[in-house]
């Protein structure tokens, strides 16, 4: 099974502040992506950056036309409503959470809706809650995926706009060892660390990052990329960091 994970799209007619065209990105990442044989294309939120129907629909005819399997998530820059009538083939199974369960191989997926309309940060509530304790699957390999990340990052603003009530999310972990690893994105830059001992991996964003510093929230034009996760039988999950732009490969001399 290889799962690649893209994040942070912020898909809008036009340039962003920071100058990078996000469909341009867009484009450079799938191609890459493509050469990889996924079998398993993920998003894990921040689609769009305006929000906007016109947006989703753009990025569903793209995702078709790729031929790739793929599952997606809302971020806080999305619109819920939106994204699932433009993704209307994708699993949902909540009435008002965009949150899905996809089978991958001998892995289970678990995407989920950590999004407060009209609010950065996110939340993991007895709803999500709930969710999970219907949808995880006690005899499979699971993976969990969410857009905020349940745990602080060290970028003070990030930190405050995270996922609220990562303790109760700790403890849903506890008590299911089966549940390997978490991914998520919202931090626009790679970050490696854990929650109740399962490994959590932040995924980079497709356009600009985020500053690695103290002080006023601000973006960097440092290399954007995304997360390749290959689960094979009897092996632990293992991940991959690749950037978007090619380089050349050169082999060793004999």
């Amino acid at each position: 099974m290889r799962i690649v994970q893209l994040s942070d799209l912020h898909l809008r007619p036009g340039s962003l502040y920071s100058g990078i065209d996000p469909w341009a990105a867009w484009r450079q990442a799938l191609d890459r992506a493509a050469a990889l044989a996924p079998d398993l294309l993920l998003i894990t939120g921040d689609l769009a950056d305006d929000g906007a129907a016109a947006t989703y629909q753009q990025l569903a005819e793209s995702l078709r036309a790729s031929g790739f399997a793929h599952a997606v998530l809302p971020g806080n820059h999305d619109e819920r409503a939106a994204l699932r009538a433009a993704f209307a083939g994708q699993h949902w199974s909540h009435r008002e959470l965009a949150c899905q369960r996809v089978d991958v191989g001998e892995f289970t997926l678990l995407l989920l809706d950590t999004m407060i309309a009209g609010v950065p940060g996110g939340e993991f509530t007895p709803a999500q809650e709930a969710w999970l304790n219907q949808h995880c699957p006690r005899e499979r390999r699971v993976l969990l995926a969410m857009h905020h990340p349940p745990t602080a990052v060290g970028i003070p603003i990030l930190d405050t706009i995270a996922c609220a009530n990562s303790d109760r999310l700790a403890a849903w972990l506890a008590g299911r060892p089966h549940v390997e690893a978490i991914f998520c994105g919202h931090v626009h830059r790679l970050v490696l660390t854990t929650l109740a001992g399962r490994p959590l991996m932040i995924a980079p964003s497709t356009v600009h990052q985020i500053a690695l510093q103290d002080g006023p929230l601000a973006y960097t034009l440092e290399p954007p990329g995304f997360l390749i996760h290959d689960g094979l039988p009897g092996q632990p999950l293992r991940s991959h960091y690749l950037p978007l732009a090619t380089a050349p490969v050169i082999n060793y001399p004999e």
